[in-house]
């Protein structure tokens, strides 16, 4: 009799000893997430309203717990990742550490806080990045019309100027077969004779620039 009651009362300790144990072994976590998600590569992690578990007790983040810290830390700017063919992932993560332990991450947002379009040189334009430096939205320059610039020669190509109208940048180019040497001749050439006059214009100008090259 007295080992059924003893038996009794084991499978009863061990009946109430279960949840305690379950409570106890729990996994840390994330339980509410911070209330600012979004950010752009000019700000840094702001972890007010988070609250985590430690596995047994729920603690909210407080700027004087010491026991808080994140990857990357508050004091860091945040990046935007990339992917393996360099194209930005704008979700990324923020490891969250309790007592040096691993508590979980918060998915947040990140974006880029692109400058005015700035020109670069006659080749296309684009915007720098505040936070990361980087080019973005590079383009060609959009132009819609080319204004002779009436400076061509005899072997010398006339040039035309145009405006980009996205970023304002004027772009020379020369015009090609606007030399005044292949008129000279008029009428309608064969593109045989065509190559023959383009072939001594060549050598014509090769002369002449190494005769200007010996002073």
């Amino acid at each position: 009799m007295k080992t059924k009651k003893a038996i009794a009362v084991l499978l009863a300790v061990v009946i109430l000893a279960i949840p305690f144990a379950v409570v106890s072994s729990a996994a840390p976590g994330i339980v509410t997430a911070p209330v600012k998600t979004q950010y752009t590569d000019c700000e840094f992690f702001n972890p007010q309203g988070l609250v985590i578990s430690d596995g047994e007790n729920e603690i909210a983040y407080s700027p004087v717990d010491t026991d808080f810290s994140f990857s990357p830390a508050l004091n860091e700017y945040l990046k935007v990742e990339t992917n393996a063919e360099g194209e930005d992932k704008p979700t990324t993560f923020v490891e969250v550490y309790y007592k040096n332990e691993y508590v979980g991450s918060v998915e947040i947002e990140i974006s880029h806080v692109l400058g005015e379009v700035t020109s670069f040189s006659e080749a296309g334009h684009g915007q720098y990045c505040l936070g990361c430096g980087k080019v973005h939205n590079y383009a060609e320059h959009e132009i819609d019309e080319y204004i002779p610039n009436d400076d061509g020669g005899l072997i010398i190509q006339q040039t035309e100027t145009g405006t980009c109208k996205v970023c304002g940048e004027k772009v020379t180019r020369s015009i090609p077969g606007s030399e005044t040497f292949l008129s000279i001749f008029g009428g309608e050439m064969t593109n045989f004779e065509v190559e023959i006059i383009t072939y001594f214009y060549m050598i014509a100008v090769t002369l002449i620039q190494a005769l200007a090259g010996i002073r």
